[in-house]
């Protein structure tokens, strides 16, 4: 703020009515500015005295300190409403951050859900819930205690049953090799 701006804002800093936006340069610069600081002290004392005199008020004894009471006044109220607007974005930011990241999170979980859901769909539960039966919770059972009492009883599971069905399809497979080669010895034998 230069000389001329500052001196246009001392009727207006007296009366109360300085626009918010200058009022941080307008403190800085009486501060700094002993010329400026001067006058506004000659119009302070001018002015508030009169009105005193008017309202029939208590006259002050010590303008000076008054004005620099008021300068400094006007100066933590700025400062403080600075504070309180950084501090508003600041809880509005992250307030958004928090929201996106839940949105987001949630949005993770709906299409593994979903994902989870296709697949087992897609693969049949009521064929593997009919054929496995209770071995498709394993997770709520105790896996160590059921293969020992599986051990000593000797009983086939659905797992050894699955197992062998394996096993006798590759047999099958080596026996239908065998029966083609065979079939080609006696067919070369003619």
């Amino acid at each position: 703020m230069n000389h001329l701006e500052a001196q246009s804002y001392i009727m207006p800093f007296i009366d109360g009515k300085i626009p918010d936006n200058k009022k941080s340069d307008f403190v800085l610069h009486m501060k700094n500015c002993k010329k400026c600081h001067e006058e506004l002290e000659i119009y302070y004392t001018l002015m508030v005295g009169m009105r005193q005199l008017d309202r029939k008020q208590e006259f002050s004894t010590d303008f000076k300190r008054d004005l620099e009471n008021e300068l400094t006044r006007m100066s933590h109220r700025v400062k403080t409403k600075k504070r309180l607007s950084v501090s508003a974005f600041s809880i509005v930011f992250m307030t958004i951050i928090l929201i996106s990241v839940s949105l987001y999170a949630g949005g993770l979980t709906k299409i593994y859900s979903y994902e989870q859901e296709t697949k087992m769909n897609s693969q049949g539960e009521y064929y593997f819930n009919r054929s496995l039966g209770e071995n498709l919770m394993l997770d709520y059972s105790d896996r160590v205690y059921k293969s020992e009492e599986i051990v000593k009883s000797g009983q086939i599971t659905d797992f050894d049953r699955i197992d062998g069905y394996i096993k006798m399809e590759n047999d099958l497979e080596r026996i239908y090799e065998i029966g083609e080669g065979i079939k080609d010895v006696e067919a070369s034998a003619d």
